[in-house]
């Protein structure tokens, strides 16, 4: 069997959101004052398309001269990545997809940008859709052919465009943990333009929460490298009495000196991750010891491949690896391929996993026992629901000749 090619569809289908957003997390741009306005974050990609009730994402796909397909989406459609694929089909197309992780070599190399980024991001979605292929030639879940045998997965739900007014924060932590889910992560809105009036209002937020779960509740946050080393010092040290399980990306991903500064002063574990590519990267924070918690994403840090060679590495290091959930089925397959106390839990972006999972012929749902099911079909369990899709298009395609 052979790559004969690589494309991008467009599928749209009717589509009504659960959730409204309603609130957003800090930013870094959020020390211009210009920029630090609306509850809502403006997205800066084309990578979905809602309108009118009809919902549009973008899927890679891997075609052979057999008929077999790899499919991985949504995957974010821009300018940069289309030219990432067009640099790797050609290395790709007449090569047997049996071989992913030589080829996941042969991507690496291919340009001297290739390390992290948009390029590293295209490498990613062709090494899932890789996989994908491969458990569908071989008739297998990919969790079993990483090895794996975990039937489900415990989730943490981030609560991400949800309120962050103290009320509204409680009705919502109140609904997740009913649905027995046992782990909740928030975003903190406010960072240092906000100055003390911010500040208290972060800590409004957490200590709302902190009595509506109760102490014996798992209860994570989230900056979104929205805040500076001073502001970061100040609120973890009043955060420490609500024991969180995790304060995540106080500081920008490159900011080592300041993480340095942090995990020394405060008792707080740190994590994050999802902005580090590869595991060459991930390896210089875990040798210095600087994270508790490391949460790689399959879709950016290389893919399947690279996200279980990071869970690894972590495993060596004691530190327990997080898959972060931009996209939740790649993550199940690396989790489900570790132990337990490596990976605990996968992320589940309540108000973004549904319209990303929208498409897909198997449920993605929480079940009522608070876990998440492994799927048992062939692949990644991305298949494509073809009754609901209304309208497809492909939009670029590579091809052998």
């Amino acid at each position: 069997m052979k790559i004969t090619g690589l494309r991008i569809d467009r599928h749209s289908i009717p589509y009504t959101p659960k959730y409204k957003s309603e609130a957003r997390s800090a930013k870094p741009l959020d020390v211009y004052p210009e920029y630090d306005s609306g509850e809502r974050s403006p997205r800066m990609r084309a990578a979905s398309d809602y309108k009118d009730g009809i919902l549009s994402e973008y899927f890679l796909v891997i075609s052979t001269d057999e008929g077999v397909e790899g499919i991985h989406g949504p995957v974010d459609y821009r300018g940069q990545l289309l030219i990432a694929l067009e640099g790797l089909a050609p290395l790709l197309i007449g090569r047997d997809p049996l071989e992913n992780r030589l080829l996941w070599d042969v991507m690496s190399r291919f340009d001297r940008h290739a390390r992290s980024g948009l390029i590293l991001m295209a490498l990613s979605a062709v090494d899932i859709a890789l996989w994908d292929l491969k458990g569908k030639i071989l008739g297998q879940p990919v969790y079993k052919l990483l090895g794996g045998g975990r039937e489900k997965l415990r989730p943490y739900v981030s609560m991400l465009s949800f309120s962050v007014e103290p009320d509204r924060a409680r009705e919502y932590a109140a609904m997740v943990r009913n649905m027995g889910v046992r782990a909740q992560k928030w975003f903190f809105r406010y960072g240092p333009a906000q100055g003390e009036e911010g500040m208290r209002k972060n800590m409004a937020l957490a200590e709302a929460l902190r009595e509506e779960l109760g102490d014996g509740y798992e209860l994570m946050f989230d900056c979104w490298m929205g805040w500076d080393v001073v502001y970061a010092k100040e609120m973890l040290r009043r955060l420490e009495p609500i024991h969180p399980v995790w304060v995540e990306e106080a500081l920008r991903p490159h900011m080592v000196d300041g993480y340095h500064k942090l995990h020394a002063e405060t008792r707080v574990p740190l994590a994050a991750g999802e902005h580090l590519y590869t595991r060459m990267e991930v390896n210089g924070y875990l040798r210095d010891g600087i994270f508790d918690v490391m949460q790689s994403d399959p879709e950016w840090c290389g893919g399947i491949t690279e996200a279980l060679r990071i869970a690894d590495l972590c495993e060596t290091y004691g530190v327990r690896c997080i898959q972060h959930g931009h996209g939740l089925l790649p993550a199940m397959q690396v989790a489900a391929a570790m132990p337990p106390d490596v990976v605990p839990y996968v992320e589940y972006l309540l108000n973004f996993i549904d319209h990303k999972t929208a498409f897909f012929a198997h449920d993605t749902q929480i079940s009522p026992d608070g876990f998440l099911k492994m799927n048992e079909t062939p692949g990644i369990g991305e298949d494509l629901c073809q009754e609901k899709i209304v309208e497809t298009q492909t939009f670029t395609r590579f091809e052998l000749g």
